[in-house]
């Protein structure tokens, strides 16, 4: 009978809390891990580098996108995937780690495609600053500082939805997730995809192609998740 990969490695003996240098022997038996971890944060800020006018920059907005209305509300729904993704991120890492693993150079190559293409297709999201920024609700203010960080230069595709597809195509893939859970991610994330045209971050077309990247990245990701775990994790759970 095929067992899954995460079913068929052995537990590994942890750390003991108890144990003088506890947290040193905690990170260097988890190095490995941290390290991807940390290389997706650091992932994540290269879309900033690059979201500034680069040669020509295209505009795809098209009809639809001004019967949209703008909800400044949905910014918190908006601005809830990074720590959301990370809350994920430590679960997959106490549930199935090479499902964990699987999950970041995913994501990783997503973003990286995203920013490619922002380098030799740049497009350029019309943002209501006057209306936000003259608006007094507290929605609006926390929206409009979401603009001052955020420039709107790098708009197609949404990289927002290209990890919150993977994130939800990810848990359907987690076997110790109930099936409430899958659900419960599959259809936040959809919000928090949905958001991105009702906060005015990205138009229309932005989501499809954040679709279309998510899914070409994960194949592509499949023999360098394999590689990496060959020449990085030899030993199960290291």
């Amino acid at each position: 009978m095929t067992m899954h990969i995460s079913q068929s490695l052995q537990v590994p003996e942890y750390p003991q809390l108890k144990r003088k240098g506890a947290l040193g022997a905690y990170l260097k038996f988890f190095r490995r891990d941290l390290v991807l971890l940390t290389i997706f944060l650091a992932s994540m800020g290269i879309m900033q580098l690059l979201n500034h006018p680069i040669g020509t920059v295209r505009s795809l907005e098209i009809a639809f996108d001004s019967k949209i209305p703008l909800w400044p509300s949905t910014v918190l729904v908006y601005n809830s995937w990074a720590p959301l993704i990370l809350v994920l991120g430590v679960f997959y890492f106490l549930r199935d780690r090479t499902l964990y693993r699987r999950y970041f150079i995913t994501m990783i190559l997503g973003q990286l495609m995203a920013d490619a293409t922002f380098l030799f297709f740049q497009t350029q999201i019309p943002v209501p600053y006057e209306e936000v920024f003259g608006a007094t609700d507290i929605f609006s203010k926390i929206l409009a500082i979401t603009y001052r960080a955020d420039n709107n230069y790098c708009g197609f595709p949404s990289i927002h939805v290209i990890l919150c597809t993977l994130t939800i195509l990810f848990i359907w893939k987690l076997d110790a997730a109930k099936l409430w859970l899958k659900i419960l991610v599959s259809l936040y994330f959809t919000a928090v995809a949905l958001s991105t045209v009702t906060t005015k971050q990205h138009v229309v077309l932005d989501i499809p192609g954040g679709i279309v990247y998510a899914l070409v990245a994960v194949p592509l990701a499949a023999p360098l998740a394999r590689w990496v775990e060959r020449k990085c994790y030899k030993e199960p759970f290291r």
